[in-house]
C-alpha cells in the first residue's frame, strides 16, 4: 500500500473558454426582420445570431440591424429565455408597460424571484445576474444542482472570483461549469454588462447542449492542481462508546459525515459526476450496456469490488493463504514491486505474528462515478492491530498495536488488463488505488 510521498495532480478545469461571454443577451419584441441583420457580419456571435433569427426567436431593429455591442436589458433577456424555453407571457394589460407580463411569468416560473433587482427595473444585465437568471432556467429545465466541489477548483481559475457576489457565485460557477458561459483569460468581469450578441449565444446554449462550451478547455496553459492528501495520524482521539473492547458503529452518523467531504477530489477534470441511480440512468455508450438492469450489475460489481477488496486487504487472518495470495495479487493489481510485500504478509500471517481487524463502513449511496471516469466508493475503515504484531503501518504511518482508529478514504474501481500469474481477464472489475480524505484518527472508549 506504498506510495511515493507528494504526488501531485493537475487539475483542469476548463471554465475558461477562448471568448468569456462578458456580455450578453438580446431579445427584440419587434417582427421577426425579413433578413439577416447588416451589422453581424464578421461579428464573434454571426453564427449564433444568425442561428436564432432564422429559428424566429429573436429579430432585430426595424432599420435592419441587430447592434450585437449594445447591452441588453433584464425585461429583454428574461422574454428570450421565456421563449427558450417554450413560454409565452400574456398580452400587457391597460396601464401595463410592455414588460409587466414578462417579470409576471418568469417570477412564476422561478426564474427570478420577486425581490429580485432586476425583477423592479429593466436595467442594463451584468454578467453575474445574467448566470443567476440562466442557472434558474437551467436547474429547472434539466434538474440539477451546483455541486460545491467544483467551487475550489474554480477559485484558483478564475482570478477574479473575488469580485462576484456572494448571491450569484453558485449561479456563475455552474454556469461555467456546465459551458453556457465561459471565460477570457481566466477573468469573469462579473458587474460588466451583457450584450445582444452573448445574449444569443447563451440562448443557443440553453436550447440546444450541442451548442455548449467544452468546460476541459485550458486557457493559457493555465493548469490549477491540488495536492494530494497523504494521512498522518491525528493528534485529537475521538471519544465514542466501546463495547466489549470493540467501537460502536453508528452508521446514520458516519454516512452523514462522509457525504460532507468534497467529490471529486484529484480527478484532474471539471465534468459533471453521477451517483449510484444518477449514473445507471446516465446515458451508457457501449450497446451491451443500454438497459437498467445491464448498467445496474456492472455498477455494483463497481461497488462490490470496491467493499470486498477492503475487506481483503485489511483483514489479517485467512486460514487458506494460497486463497488469500491470490486475492492479494488480484486487488493490489495497481501496484508495481508488490511481491516482497505480499510475501512478507504471507510470511508474518503464516506465523501467526500479525493480525488486523476492520470494518468497512460504506453504501451504495456513497458510490459515484467521478467527474475522470473512475468509479469511487466512498467509506470509513475502522480497523485495529492485534498483538502478536511485527507491524503496525499503513501508508508509511506508524500507527499503535491493540488501538481503534478509523481513516475516510474512497477506493477507486476499474478494469485492467489481465496478468499472466493471476487468473482473472481485461473485463474484471478490480481495485485502482485510494483517494484518502481524513488523517488517522484514534478512537478512545467513554469512561
Amino acid at each position: 500500500m506504498k506510495r511515493t510521498k507528494m504526488i501531485t495532480k493537475t487539475i483542469t478545469t476548463g471554465v475558461l473558454g477562448l471568448s468569456i461571454l462578458a456580455q450578453s443577451a438580446v431579445i427584440s419584441n419587434a417582427s421577426f426582420a425579413a433578413s439577416l441583420p447588416t451589422d453581424i457580419s464578421g461579428h464573434w456571435s454571426e453564427s449564433f445570431v444568425t442561428s436564432l433569427v432564422n429559428q424566429g426567436v429573436i429579430s432585430g431593429y426595424p432599420d435592419g440591424t441587430f447592434k450585437p455591442d449594445k447591452a441588453i436589458s433584464s425585461s429583454e433577456f428574461l422574454s428570450l429565455i421565456l421563449k427558450a424555453i417554450g413560454e409565452t407571457p400574456t398580452a400587457p394589460q391597460v396601464g401595463e408597460s410592455w414588460d409587466t407580463p414578462i417579470i409576471k411569468l418568469a417570477i412564476e416560473k422561478g426564474i427570478i424571484k420577486q425581490n429580485d433587482e432586476f425583477a423592479l427595473s429593466n436595467k442594463e444585465l451584468t454578467r453575474e445576474e445574467t448566470a443567476y437568471i440562466l442557472y434558474n432556467t437551467l436547474s429547472q429545465k434539466e434538474g440539477f444542482t451546483y455541486d460545491q466541489c467544483y467551487t475550489p477548483i474554480l477559485d484558483q481559475v478564475i482570478f477574479d472570483h473575488e469580485s462576484i457576489s456572494t448571491k450569484y457565485r453558485d449561479a456563475v460557477y455552474s454556469m461555467l461549469q456546465k459551458g453556457v458561459l465561459t471565460g477570457n483569460q481566466n477573468y469573469f468581469y462579473p458587474s460588466q454588462t451583457f450584450n445582444r450578441g452573448g445574449a444569443c449565444v447563451v440562448i443557443e446554449r440553453v436550447m440546444d447542449k450541442e451548442k455548449r462550451a467544452n468546460p476541459e478547455d485550458v486557457c493559457n496553459g493555465l493548469a490549477p492542481f491540488a495536492e494530494s492528501r497523504y494521512p498522518k495520524l491525528s493528534s485529537t482521539p475521538r471519544v465514542v462508546p466501546f463495547v466489549d473492547g470493540k467501537p460502536v458503529i453508528n452508521e446514520e452518523t458516519d454516512f452523514a459525515e462522509l457525504q460532507k467531504h468534497t467529490r471529486n477530489l484529484f480527478s484532474n477534470w471539471l465534468r459533471d459526476y453521477y451517483d449510484y441511480e444518477g449514473y445507471i440512468n446516465s446515458e451508457w455508450k457501449s450497446p451491451y450496456y443500454q438497459t437498467y438492469e445491464k448498467k445496474k450489475e456492472a455498477v455494483d460489481e463497481y461497488y462490490d469490488t470496491a467493499a470486498n477488496g477492503v475487506n481483503v486487504l485489511y483483514n489479517f487472518s485467512y486460514e487458506d493463504l494460497a486463497t488469500y495470495e491470490k486475492d492479494l495479487k488480484y486487488y493490489k493489481v495497481s501496484s508495481h514491486k508488490i511481491d516482497e510485500w505480499i510475501n512478507n504478509r504471507l510470511t508474518w500471517i503464516s506465523n501467526k505474528t500479525v493480525s488486523m481487524e476492520s470494518y468497512f463502513v460504506t453504501d451504495k449511496s456513497l458510490f459515484y462515478l467521478s467527474s475522470d471516469n473512475k468509479n469511487r466508493t466512498r467509506g470509513r475503515l475502522y480497523f485495529i492491530f492485534h498483538l502478536p504484531s511485527q507491524e503496525a503501518i499503513v501508508e508509511d504511518v506508524s500507527l499503535k498495536v491493540n488501538q481503534w482508529y478509523y481513516v475516510d478514504f474512497e477506493v477507486k474501481t476499474s478494469q485492467y488488463m489481465g496478468q499472466s500469474d493471476v487468473e482473472w481477464t481485461s473485463a474484471d472489475v478490480t481495485l485502482g488505488g485510494q483517494i484518502y480524505l481524513s488523517d488517522f484518527i484514534p478512537l478512545e472508549p467513554l469512561n
